[in-house]
Parts: structure tokens; sequence; C-alpha cells
């Protein structure tokens, strides 16, 4: 039995697939899609990521709350609000609105965070665990003021596992702290996080996934490349999930057996469906200790028709050269992380491609449609150095292989702050410098525990930061934490004194008169702009256009003695236009005065949305001199596109 056959079992991915209709909607609020309706019982509140609400791109995938929803249709009401890359900072600032006014007294809130709350990598999203405890209780307490009841349900774990065999469970620190913030506000409190983890456990790596967003190329029409997802669940999954879920709001006494219709615990996974799923795991693993005899043997001959020997044959036209099969991720001797996914090409009579590690068959899949091909081991790798062969297998016959060498980092050692020194003072602008470990290519950098910036990491392994603006003075703890793929390490920390003027004292009242006219017309209010029409093709940044005044003001100044000073611009740029886009946030300066840089801002190029501050020095002004600095926008994109600028912010410092 191949591994796509094993899959195809009647608990598979494909074999329990919703209907489209089924899915979410696409409004953040209780929709049609979202809402199950039933009279005189308690609705149901979800308010979470896309485990409990999968985006429309991602089916047949589902969230949880999206089968609770199908489970009590027609007997409990479910309001769906989850979002596809919500945190519960992301959540509360501006979706939880739509919660607050659907909420009414008698509801059952159901608050899930934590997939995105740790992923340094999004500022917007990540909260340190300070944060991340504040945000809970912030959800519970204004909940409770409009009479609904909260109840914290910690993440579902992903279905990733070390070399070992232990599930890799990257996300209970944050299911410890909703534990610990549950007990503290006298919130009910379902851990899905641990209930997950153990079935994990108890499946092993090749069953859990038949319980996960994990499809062989082909199997679904709509991801024909396949997919292999170990965060999101596919209906079954989402359905025992939700199931489990329902079950243990009800041991909270907060739903009654009257409020859960006879579907709902007949969703529960049962021992025969577990054991059906080893069973699957078990032949699957049974096939690739066969595949693995296969490696070494010469394919077969194609029987060739018996030619009479009297009769003058034409010499035989040479076989066409075979396709290779390529590895085109990782790169030889790259260091990945321990889920990295593998990716390549294959020829295109290839029924299947199979990866060894010495004779061991590891794992198998199928190619796509155009001969592309991508596959990730079931459980993660091993640190070390690993050489990969694959193999594109036609029938029992191994065609041709490729072979890849890579060095995997599964423990990420804290980076080193060289500078300053633990207890130092500093300026209010200090630099951080350190070093870090072969492999790491960002380093994060957190003040008390908040994200205020991140380094690049050179090749030669060293990296600096400075904090865009002065800090005020007083004591500052500053952790830097190094990253390599999605594993991170435990954070290095200075404590520093950052020397000034404290706040609220004489000297600062001083200095703010004497200032006065420096700063005159430093008014830096929000700014958020929406083109959606076809923006100028602007392929020179003289030709920028200036912000209206009433978006983002100018700031006038007056050229100190030094006849220098820093002009700083952050904002945040966001472009739905085409890869080769450019859009700019940037400034001018009246007198014809431009900074050393030619790059007078930040820009955001394709797709993307970038946060940011660039800092410049302006130079050669006359002292005394009135001088003002314009914002100003250049978008070339060439085609109709959405370009939204916020929180933009200018400041002049004297130099």
């Amino acid at each position: 039995m191949t591994p796509a056959a094993a899959q195809n079992s009647e608990i598979s991915a494909s074999g329990q697939v919703i209907p489209p209709q089924a899915t979410e909607s696409t409004a953040a609020a209780g929709t049609p899609g979202d809402v199950a309706s039933g009279e005189g019982r308690p609705r149901i509140l979800v308010l979470g990521d896309s485990t409990a609400k999968v985006n429309p791109k991602q089916h047949p995938l589902q969230g949880w709350g999206q089968a609770m929803t199908e489970l009590l249709a027609g007997h409990t009401e479910v309001l769906n609000f989850a979002l596809y890359n919500a945190s519960s900072r992301s959540f509360y600032t501006h979706p939880f609105i739509g919660v607050l006014n659907q909420a009414r007294p008698g509801d059952i809130a159901l608050i899930s965070f934590g997939h995105n709350d740790q992923n340094m990598m999004d500022p917007d999203k990540y909260t340190s665990p300070e944060e991340f405890r504040a945000y809970l209780e912030l959800f519970a307490d204004t909940l409770r003021e409009l009479g609904v009841s909260p109840v914290f349900v910690t993440s579902l774990a992903r279905g990733t596992f070390h070399a070992d065999g232990r599930v890799a469970n990257g996300l209970r620190e944050r299911a410890d702290l909703m534990v610990k913030t549950a007990a503290e506000v006298n919130v009910p409190l379902v851990d899905l996080n641990r209930w997950s983890e153990e079935l994990w456990q108890d499946l092993g790596p090749t069953a859990t996934v038949r319980l996960l967003g994990w499809f062989e190329p082909g199997e679904h029409p709509e991801h024909p490349q396949g997919k292999r997802d170990w965060t999101h669940l596919n209906a079954r999954g989402a359905r025992a999930a939700a199931a489990w879920l329902l079950a243990q709001v009800a041991d909270h006494d907060l739903l009654t057996a009257a409020d859960l219709p006879r579907r709902a615990l007949d969703a529960l996974l049962t021992e025969d469906e577990t054991g059906a799923l080893k069973t699957a795991a078990a032949e699957q693993e049974a096939h690739l200790d066969r595949v693995a005899t296969w490696l070494g043997r010469e394919p077969e001959e194609p029987q060739r028709k018996r030619q009479w020997p009297w009769r003058a044959q034409p010499a035989p036209e040479p076989a066409p050269a075979p396709q290779p099969v390529t590895i085109a991720a990782p790169r030889a001797q790259a260091i990945v992380g321990p889920l990295h996914a593998l990716s390549g090409t294959c020829p295109a009579d290839t029924d299947a491609l199979y990866f060894f590690v010495g004779s061991r068959c590891l794992g198998s899949t199928r190619p796509g449609p155009n001969g592309a091909w991508s596959w990730r081991l079931e459980s993660g790798w091993a640190a070390g150095e690993h050489t990969l062969t694959v193999a594109a297998g036609r029938g029992q016959d191994l065609t041709n292989t490729a072979t890849v060498t890579f060095d995997v980092v599964t423990d990420v050692a804290p980076p080193v702050i060289e500078s300053p020194a633990d207890g130092s003072y500093t300026h209010p602008r200090p630099e951080f410098r350190g070093t870090a470990q072969k492999g790491v290519r960002t380093v994060h950098i957190l003040d008390d525990g908040v994200r205020v910036g991140a380094s690049p990491v050179g090749a030669d392994g060293r990296w600096s930061w400075s904090p865009p603006r002065t800090w005020s003075a007083g004591p500052r703890r500053i952790e830097a934490v190094a990253w390599v793929a999605s594993n991170h390490s435990e954070p290095a920390a200075v404590r520093i004194q950052v020397h000034g003027i404290p706040a609220g004292h004489a000297a600062e009242q001083l200095r703010r008169q004497a200032d006065a006219p420096f700063t005159e017309g430093t008014h830096r209010p929000p700014l958020l702009i929406s083109s959606q029409q076809n923006p100028p093709a602007c392929d020179r940044l003289e030709t920028s256009n200036d912000f209206p005044a009433a978006d983002w003001a100018p700031i006038t100044f007056t050229v100190p003695s030094s006849g220098a000073a820093y002009v700083t611009i952050s904002a945040a740029l966001h472009t739905t236009a085409g890869p080769t886009a450019t859009v700019w946030a940037l400034w001018r300066a009246s007198g014809g005065y431009t900074p050393a840089s030619p790059a007078r801002g930040l820009s955001a190029h394709g797709p993307s949305r970038v946060y940011a501050s660039r800092r410049h020095l302006l130079t050669g002004m006359k002292p005394g001199e009135r001088v003002t600095i314009t914002p100003q926008w250049n978008i070339n994109t060439g085609t109709k596109a959405q370009v939204h600028f916020s929180g933009g912010q200018l400041l002049v410092e004297p130099a």
C-alpha cells in the first residue's frame, strides 16, 4: 500500500471533505455561514485565530469553531468571530468591537489565542508574556460587564514531533500562561493544547497528519501541488476537537445536555477510529520498508520483440536522456530548522518520489501536475548534518536520484551582547552590538519584554542595532533573541542605565523653554491615506508628491548653531501592488538641502507590509535659518493597486 493510498482511507483528509458552502464566511462578524440558530439556549461566541476559523483559501481545512457551527446547526447558535492570523493584541484593538456590538447577556465566549502572539517576526501581532496575560484579562473583564461568560481555550498544539518521537509542543508556554491567568481571574479553562498534545503523542507522527491539513499532490483539486500543514485541522480533526470542546464546556456547567444534539457527542474520536489511523500509518511504514529494498536495484529492461536473424535490422535509436531529479531547497550545506520543507522537480513520468537517508526510506510524495514536488518529514529532523537522496520511482523501479547535504539546527544558542556592558551607563541612543551562532539570520530586540526592533546577522555572525529615537533617562532591561527558521533561542539580557535629565526635573522644563523655537510646528498626527485609483507612474524621487498638510503636517524648525539636524521618518506602508512595484514614504527640505544619503525615506517593494523608521543627517545649513521638512509619497506601480500609509511621523532633532 503506497503512502498516498494509505491516506485515502475512510478517515483521511480527503475522505471527510466538507462542501465549500459549509466553510467560513469572509466577514469577521457572525453571518449565515457562521451561525447556527437555537432559541432559548445560550449562544456561543468564538474569539480566536485560524485554528478556530480557517481562511476560505485553505479549504478543505477547517477550524474547530466552524466544525462546532455544523455540529450545533439548528440547535444552539454559534457566532464565529475568529480571524486568520489574529493575536490577542490585533483582535482586541479592532475585531473585538464586532463582538461587543453583538454580544448579549447569557452568551458564552470561547477565547483562544497564542499561535500568533508568539511570532516575533510580526511586531503587530507579537505580545510579551505580560501583554498576553493583560489582554486575556481585558477580554474577560469586558465581556463580564456585558453579562457574557468567558471561557479560556488554550491553543491547539501543532502536530510536530522531535526526531525521538516526542511531540514538539512549542505552544505550551502560552498555554501555561493562559492556565495561570484563568486561575487568577476565575475564568473557566479548557486545555485544548494538552488534549491535542496527548492525542498526537498517542497516534504518532504518521497517523497524526491524517487529522491535519496534509494532502498529497492531486488528492484535492484546490491544492494540486499538495499541502503539508501541521497547524490546521482537516474536517475530521476539526469535528473531533469541537466535540471535545463542547463536552468540556458542559463539564463547567455552562451548557446542559439539552444544549448539545446527539451528533455533537457522536463526533468524538472513538478507539476504533484511532486504531484505524494507527493501522493505516503502520501500512504506510511497511510500504516504505519495502521501497528501501528497491534502492540500488537495476531497473528492469523492457521486453523486446523477437527478431529473425536473417532479416536486416535497423540500428536502434538511442534512448533520450532521462530528465534528472533536481533539489531546489535546501541548498547544499544550508543551515535549516528541523521542520524544513524540501522541493524540486522530477521527470514527467514519475509515479512517486522516495526520500532516503542511507538505505532507510523516510517517506514519499507524488509530483504535482507540472513535475514540481514538495515534501516534509512527518517528524522533525535530528540536529546535525544529513545527506538525503531523492529517487524518482516508476512502478517498482527507481529511475534516477539526486542528493543534497544540509545541516539541521534544533537548539539555538542565545546571541552574545558585547556592548553595552551589563550595568553600564549609556547615552539616549545606545548602539547594541554582538555575535550570533552560525545559521542565525535575525536577532530580535526586546525592551522590558516588548519587541522594539530587529537586526540582520552578517555572514561573519555579527549584528548591531540602535533605537530609532532617543530614549528617556532611566533603567532598562534589553533582551536579544536569535532565530533559525522557526526556532528561537532563550533571550540574552543586559541592564543599562540611560543617562539624561529625569522626567519632571526642573532642568527638563528649562531645556524645553530653550528649545521651544526649534520644536515649533512639530505636530505629528496619525495618518491614514488609501489610494485605490491608478497612481502616477513616478520613476524618480524628484517626481514625488507632497502629502496634504491636513493629512501629514510639515515641520518647521530653526537651524541650530551646528548647522545640522537629524530628520527621522517613521511609517507603516502596506501595498497590494505587483512584485515590481515600489512605494515610498519620504521627505524634502526647503532651501534645497539634502542629506548625505540619497534615499530620504522608507520603501516597500511588491505586495508587502513595512513598519520601519529611518534617520538621516542633514548638514550644511545656515544657523538660525528657518527650514521646513515636508512629508512626501511616491507610488510607482504601473497598475491599479491599493496602498496604505499609516502611523506616519516626522521628528527633527538637533545634531
